[in-house]
């Protein structure tokens, strides 16, 4: 018989609940999670103004492939002036600046990068191998995708250092709607405005550089707007470092408390992709996204009415059985490998070829020219229930 819940109707969960001290990462989150797959797939709470999660893997599949019924625009935080571009459209217009991206993010554009990023990689590695210890947040983890998305938006190299410094300050805003509009609007926008004018004054190949792509887009024969711009560049910067920081945030921490599978991928460097793969798989850095129901939709027995919020839960879809056996177990070389951190359906991150490319490079480097990685003391989770990896992780390390 089919059930029909509509705001107003008992929770079936509190993603708040105070029982997960851990927030994303703990057991006591792992649990509820299979609680849910398992009692509720289609679970209501009255968090955020309302909505429904999705936790079984199939469930999350077939939403995420279904832009019409189920559509992007609105986050869990109502903020009304918020626009990123593609993210918040919907096709046929999210493709159009969709194909305008995809060619940044070619293999061949990767190939390029990795030169960059290598060397990246092994400056910040540096100062912690010369000490013995560090913290891998502040050192290595949030600075490496900052100065990623400098080379790939033609940036200059110190640009990252505001970059670092517009990332804290949205970290500290919390679950303030006002306080996040604030800070992408007032930072963010003002950082990729800034760009726009200096390609204005000096242009670049829109085929080699990706604001000017935007610059000399036009949609339905109509030039694409400043505030289009714009929106496109806070969505590149805004999706491409937090979620990057804290994945390998999220590795760097199974790696150190973790000394036999160090040791396996050392003997074994070659099973690095495939491990990054895993460790994205386990730690999800956005474990969901939200869509808006079109029409009234039933699933697994439950009817959602139109117009509600539903949130993807790619992270307890990740660890669903049914579609990854021993799904809490880290198997480096699992066959079965369609993970959904990087989404699914026409949403896939577009950036998710620069993500691999910084994580594997990354590991790769913190392995090869170290011994052994261990904590250093307490790890802090990120605040908040959108983004999964640490605030703090200080480690230490016996250099190679």
């Amino acid at each position: 018989m089919t059930a029909s819940h509509t705001p107003g109707h008992p929770n079936d969960w509190d993603p708040t609940d105070e029982d997960f001290p851990d927030g994303l990462r703990g057991p006591a989150w792992v649990a509820e999670l299979e609680r849910l797959r398992g009692e509720c797939p289609v679970a209501y709470s009255d968090r955020f103004g309302g909505f429904w999660t999705l936790t079984r893997y199939a469930d999350v599949v077939d939403a995420a492939v279904d832009h019409k019924g189920f559509r992007s625009g609105q986050q869990f935080l109502r903020m009304p002036d918020l626009l990123t571009i593609p993210g918040m459209l919907n096709p046929p217009e999210h493709a159009v600046y969709r194909r305008m991206l995809n060619k940044f993010f070619t293999q061949e554009r990767m190939a390029a990068l990795r030169p960059r990023i290598l060397s990246l990689v092994a400056e910040h590695l540096d100062p912690i191998l010369a000490r013995g210890s560090g913290d891998a947040v502040r050192e290595f983890c949030q600075p490496l995708p900052a100065r990623a998305l400098a080379a790939l938006l033609n940036l200059g190299d110190d640009a990252h250092v505001e970059l670092l410094e517009n990332f804290v300050r949205l970290d500290e805003t919390g679950w303030n709607p006002d306080a996040i509009n604030a800070t992408i609007f007032a930072v963010f926008s003002q950082s990729v405005r800034r760009v726009l004018a200096e390609r204005r004054k000096a242009p670049l190949d829109p085929e080699q550089d990706l604001i000017s792509a935007a610059m000399a887009m036009e949609v339905d024969g109509v030039p694409a707007s400043d505030e289009v711009i714009v929106a496109v560049g806070v969505s590149v910067i805004g999706a491409g470092h937090s979620t990057t920081a804290d994945a390998l945030s999220s590795i760097i921490f199974r790696l150190a408390t973790d000394p036999y599978l160090q040791a396996r991928l050392r003997r074994e460097p070659a099973l690095i992709p495939d491990a990054v793969e895993e460790f994205l798989r386990l730690d999800a850095p956005l474990p969901e996204l939200t869509r808006t129901t079109a029409t009234p939709t039933e699933i697994d027995g439950v009817t959602i009415p139109a117009g509600e919020l539903v949130a993807l839960n790619f992270g307890a879809a990740n660890l669903d059985p049914e579609a990854f056996p021993h799904p809490t177990a880290c198997i480096v070389d699992r066959e079965f490998r369609r993970h959904l951190s990087f989404g699914h359906g026409v949403h896939k991150c577009v950036g998710a070829p620069l993500a691999r490319l910084e994580l594997i490079s990354a590991v790769d480097g913190l392995l090869s020219r170290t011994q052994g990685i261990a904590l250093d003391g307490a790890a802090e989770n990120s605040a908040g229930l959108v983004l999964k990896g640490f605030a703090t992780l200080p480690i230490r390390v016996i250099p190679a």
